[in-house]
């Protein structure tokens, strides 16, 4: 039958042919030298495999069906709320600042959208800050501009004369100086940063008694200047404003105090934001358009100096700037 000689370490299996039928036989000895053989047909056998192999393919489907439904469930659980992001941002771009984004899905989505949602914060609050600043500033502008509007056409009509003149030019002149002071402010604040503003620093004695500093001396004016507007313009009539001036080692300090209302712990930390302290307080006490501690800080940074401000022993607010003495031999 085509079978080769069996022995225990030689066991055969072969394909054979028999009445024109194919048979699978096996065969094996046993250890006491006993031979058997199993026969099977062959076509019986692949007949036995079908079913095996249809489950296989019937599971492989199930298996690619459901992975597939499970990925388009998953990409449609990812995608909304990514378009709602997208669909926010795209709003914010425009200019719309009132819409957030619904928090959800996976972790990595929900960060996404809590990340757009603090960012149209944010910018909601910057510009709402930026609107009371021109706000401020342009109140602050009409005042001086009301005043030589009406004087200068006072003066055309005929309505001053004689020796009413020169007072009301004085006022006009006055005025004005204040307009050019604001526009000069604003300009320099707009400037500060850009790479073109300038600087002239020099070694500058700030005492009588040597007490160098590198600095530019217009800019050091300006600050002291601005400082001391701001504190005259909130403290009452006959109330002091001081400006001292003190070494400590390796630095100058310079001291702006007033026996104004003073502030409170939470507006001292936003004492130099343009228009905080306005918002906070309009309507309730007397405040500032805040040029004057936004730009002063922002010169401060320029000169390589510090600023602070905190309670006055006058019992109002203090700002102190420290400068580094001038080490150059």
């Amino acid at each position: 039958m085509g079978l080769a000689t069996v022995t225990p370490d030689t066991p055969s299996s072969a394909a054979v042919t028999v009445d024109g039928k194919t048979q699978l036989v096996v065969t094996r000895t046993t250890i006491d030298g006993i031979g058997f053989s199993l026969v099977r047909p062959a076509s019986s056998t692949v007949l036995s495999q079908r079913p095996l192999l249809l489950r296989i393919l019937v599971a492989l489907i199930l298996g690619m069906t459901v992975a597939a439904i499970a990925a388009v469930m998953l990409a449609r659980r990812l995608a909304r709320p990514l378009r709602d992001t997208a669909r926010v941002a795209t709003s914010m771009a425009h200019g719309q600042r009132d819409l957030r984004v619904t928090v959800g899905g996976p972790l990595e989505v929900a960060d996404v959208a809590t990340a757009v949602n603090s960012l149209a914060d944010s910018l909601y609050d910057s510009e709402q800050r930026q609107r009371n600043f021109l706000l401020s500033v342009s109140h602050e502008l009409r005042t001086p501009l009301t005043a030589v509007s009406g004087f200068a056409e006072s003066l055309a009509d005929g309505v001053v004369t004689g020796d009413d003149v020169p007072a009301v030019a004085r006022i006009i002149a006055s005025e004005a100086g204040r307009l050019d002071r604001l526009v000069s402010d604003l300009l320099d604040l707009a400037r500060l940063g850009a790479d073109d503003f300038r600087l002239e620093l020099a070694p500058i004695d700030v005492a009588t008694a040597p007490l160098i500093v590198r600095t530019d001396p217009r800019r050091l004016r300006q600050f002291i200047d601005g400082l001391a507007d701001n504190a005259v313009r909130l403290t009452p009539p006959g109330s002091q404003v001081v400006i001292a001036l003190y070494a400590t080692p390796g630095h100058a300090v310079i001291q702006v105090r007033d026996a104004g209302p003073g502030l409170s712990s939470e507006d001292y930390s936003v004492a130099f934001q343009r228009g905080a302290l306005r918002q906070r307080h309009e309507g309730h006490r007397r405040v500032g358009t805040g040029i004057g501690p936004s730009l002063v800080e922002g010169l401060v940074i320029r000169l390589d100096a510090t600023i602070s401000a905190g309670p006055a022993p006058e019992g109002g607010a203090s700002f102190t700037v420290v400068l580094p003495l001038d080490t150059t031999p």
